[in-house]
């Protein structure tokens, strides 16, 4: 599998800002720090424990809580720190939980970039950011 998801050589000019972010749904090719930024958080709420003790609770609280916005310029611009001020910490008991609100932000990112928004299915977005083996 690990060769199969090395980045593939950038042809031609850098994406527009619109469709950097926008990729992340079907690829992890990051294109920016925006989609880098959401790559790593959606792929630590994957990996989290699926009923968190209280002691990984915690440190979840504390990575999606303190975690740097460096998404500062284009159409997704401080969508995290936005997300955390309007919709409050994200809930940590679960993965689900931590799933879930992660998607709920995006897609308030992508709708105020004019991009399509995503389902909020649990399944869906553990077959997408999860491999069923564990493999990153």
């Amino acid at each position: 599998r690990g060769s199969t998801r090395r980045p593939r050589p950038r042809r031609g000019g850098p994406p527009s800002a619109r469709s950097a972010m926008a990729g992340l749904a079907e690829s992890n090719e990051t294109r920016d720090v925006c989609s880098a930024q959401w790559l790593l958080l959606w792929t630590t709420a994957a990996y989290a424990p699926e009923q968190p003790s209280r002691q990984e609770a915690e440190a979840l609280d504390t990575f999606y809580t303190k975690f740097q916005d460096l998404c500062r310029e284009g159409p997704y611009a401080h969508c995290l720190r936005d997300a955390l001020r309007d919709y409050g910490r994200p809930p940590t008991g679960s993965r689900r939980q931590v799933m879930l609100w992660l998607c709920a932000a995006e897609n308030r990112c992508l709708q105020r970039a004019g991009l399509p928004t995503k389902r909020c299915r649990y399944s869906e977005l553990m077959g997408r950011w999860r491999y069923a083996d564990g493999y990153l």
